[in-house]
């Protein structure tokens, strides 16, 4: 390829790199943006996109409601639950699909991938109904069976091929020391994907942390709503608290970009780990 091209591909790819992330990067600034905002500015036009005079009064409104902490303690334990339930019930099931193959695998897998295409409105009065008559509505245990069904079939799918991918010459090794197939998993197989685990968990959590539909049917008094369903309710009939309520997405963002941020080299590992055999 001739400088000339050359010079002209890497300044396109720089332009369109600089391009995504900022279209990316917007919401989060804006959102930023209002939460410091005086109510003044934010109803200000023409708007402006960053505070001419910062405060830290919506923090302060949000930090100081309690509710807000139920809101927050609901959602780390409805997500948790469910990722620690998933990787429970995902691990030994993407394990099987993996090594274990027989004429049904391949069905059966997809049935329980194609559960995933599902989206949640469609589930939430089956789950209302069903909930309703085991007395799990309103109540943490209900939201985090409720979440299963959503992170499961992600973190078994994320898994799978991983495991697939492990050398057949392992296992064999295995049996000949007389480990069985529950050692081969817990002894062999689990150590070598744990990046992946770890991926999967992280995706499973942030589906469940960010779910919306399900729990607002699910829940009907604000001590056991959930942070999305909390933030909602800043969204009255007769007016939009902007301030509290971008102030209250900042502080629902901030453990996931944290986590983010301090795991994203096992995040990379996990995601190439299965690029490559050999």
């Amino acid at each position: 390829m001739r400088p000339a091209g050359r010079v002209t591909r890497t300044t396109a790819t720089v332009v369109v790199g600089v391009a995504a992330v900022a279209l990316l990067l917007l919401p989060v600034v804006w959102v930023l943006a209002t939460s410091l905002k005086p109510d003044g500015e934010i109803y200000a036009i023409p708007p402006s996109l960053l505070p001419q005079q910062p405060t830290l009064a919506h923090f302060t409104s949000v930090l100081s409601d309690t509710t807000v902490l139920s809101y927050f303690r609901n959602s780390l334990v409805a997500a948790g639950g469910a990722t620690v339930l998933g990787l429970v019930l995902g691990v030994p099931a993407a394990f099987g699909f993996a090594r274990f193959r027989y004429r049904l695998s391949g069905p059966l897998l997809g049935a329980v991938l194609v559960t995933r295409m599902f989206p949640p409105v469609s589930l939430a009065l089956p789950f209302f109904l069903q909930f309703r008559q085991l007395g799990l509505v309103d109540q943490p245990l209900g939201l985090v069976l409720a979440y299963v069904p959503i992170v499961l079939p992600l973190m078994i799918w994320m898994m799978e091929g991983f495991f697939r991918d492990l050398p057949e010459e392992l296992f064999e090794a295995a049996r000949l020391d007389g480990i069985g197939t529950v050692g081969a998993l817990w002894r062999i197989a689990v150590p070598l994907v744990r990046p992946a685990i770890g991926v999967a968990a992280l995706f499973g959590f942030l589906a469940a942390w960010n779910e919306f539909v399900i729990a607002l049917s699910l829940t009907r008094t604000p001590g056991a709503m959930t942070m999305p369903v909390g933030i909602a309710g800043y969204i009255t009939q007769f007016q939009t608290m902007w301030g509290d309520m971008t102030a209250a997405s900042v502080l629902y963002l901030l453990p996931v970009l944290v986590v983010t941020v301090i795991s994203q080299r096992g995040i990379i590992a996990g995601l190439t780990a299965g690029a490559t055999k050999g």
